[in-house]
């Protein structure tokens, strides 16, 4: 009952947050999938919402089910002219949700030649182990996943463990961040998280996402991309996770991060307690300085003087597996090279970091 009651009411900041940062990665996302008439990786492409929910709060405002619509319509030329096919897959595991939910896709206009809407009446884990082994027999198949859960207790080691092992899947999921930092040692909690109270530090409530984030992140034995995104809601911390096998995934939700917030690119708020502020600058320039950005900085100059890093590409996926974007780190090597302790050997780039090949002959040389 909990999710007819989150669409009884208008959705708060927090929840609007969420939607837009899942609106503007699907954004992100579908052109790269559809915009090849003759494509010859992939027939199909499916979208995933796991949690579906009414589709609409009382307000008319667009849950993710509608804004998957949407997205889709804005980019109608492309669905239109793709040989791919799209499909759509909502799930809402409460009935009367789920009647709810079907008003409103019928009454909603899309491209019902191109895409195909299919709905699913079932606990999550029950419909995601039906379809796992299926979409693993399936993996160049590209994913997007939506896994608004409520709580914690649905993305669990086991489901995570099997979502970062399909091949071509982005994913973003929800999770109360706040509650695991007061709860983790309740059985019930720590029965689906495993995190011990001692992770935490106290005097930084607002950082209980990363916590929760870097405990996901241990899970990973491979070279599979994660990234958080904080959202505050009242006194309580909520976030997403995002994981892409990519760096062209993982660079594409940073964007969207940065885009909400050009100080971090990590949250909704002001998450490492930088007094900047649009307009506001302190009297003492050690208080201006943006935190995020030096300790890069600083990872960039060990990387490159301490480690002998001078392959391009490989500073740009330390760049962007710290949360930044490859802008961050162009402008600190130009500043090395104004300094005259490096020189450039080759043309940065500014996205699309996976095309530059990792054995590139662009290379940063230490001047002695």
């Amino acid at each position: 009952m909990q999710a007819k009651k989150h669409f009884s009411k208008p959705f708060d900041d927090g929840t609007k947050a969420k939607l837009e940062i899942f609106k503007n990665y699907l954004t992100e996302w579908l052109p790269v999938f559809i915009s090849s008439k003759n494509n010859n990786y992939w027939d199909n492409i499916i979208i995933y919402d796991f949690f579906a929910g009414e589709g609409k709060d009382v307000q008319g405002n667009y849950g993710s089910p509608l804004l998957i619509l949407e997205i889709l319509n804005k980019y109608n030329d492309l669905v239109n002219s793709t040989g791919v096919k799209i499909k759509v897959i909502l799930n809402e595991a409460n009935y009367s949700s789920l009647i709810q939910l079907q008003n409103n896709i019928n009454s909603f206009e899309y491209n019902r030649k191109k895409i195909e809407v299919v709905l699913y009446n079932k606990p999550f884990n029950t419909l995601f182990n039906e379809i796992f082994p299926l979409m693993s027999k399936k993996p160049k198949i590209p994913r997007l996943m939506i896994l608004d859960q409520f709580g914690i207790k649905e993305i669990t080691e086991e489901i995570f463990k099997k979502l970062i092992a399909l091949e071509r899947t982005d994913f973003v999921f929800f999770i109360s961040s706040s509650f695991v930092r007061r709860f983790n040692e309740l059985p019930e909690f720590s029965n689906y998280i495993k995190i011990k109270k001692k992770d935490f530090d106290e005097s930084k409530p607002f950082h209980s996402h990363r916590v929760v984030f870097d405990y996901y992140k241990s899970l990973i034995n491979n070279d599979y991309r994660l990234a958080p995104f904080s959202i505050k809601k009242g006194i309580n911390i909520y976030g997403l996770i995002f994981g892409s096998n990519h760096t062209y995934g993982l660079e594409k939700f940073l964007k969207v991060g940065w885009n909400i917030n050009p100080h971090t690119g990590d949250a909704n708020y002001n998450i490492d307690g930088e007094t900047i502020a649009e307009g506001i600058a302190s009297l003492f320039e050690e208080y201006n300085t943006i935190k995020k950005i030096e300790l890069l900085n600083k990872k960039l100059e060990r990387n490159i003087f301490e480690k002998n890093e001078n392959s391009l590409y490989n500073l740009y996926v330390k760049t962007l597996e710290f949360g930044c974007l490859a802008k961050h780190c162009n402008d600190y090597l130009r500043k090395l090279e104004k300094e005259k302790r490096i020189v450039i050997d080759g043309k940065l780039k500014s996205e699309k970091i996976h095309t530059l090949a990792k054995y590139s002959d662009v290379e940063i040389l230490i001047k002695k």
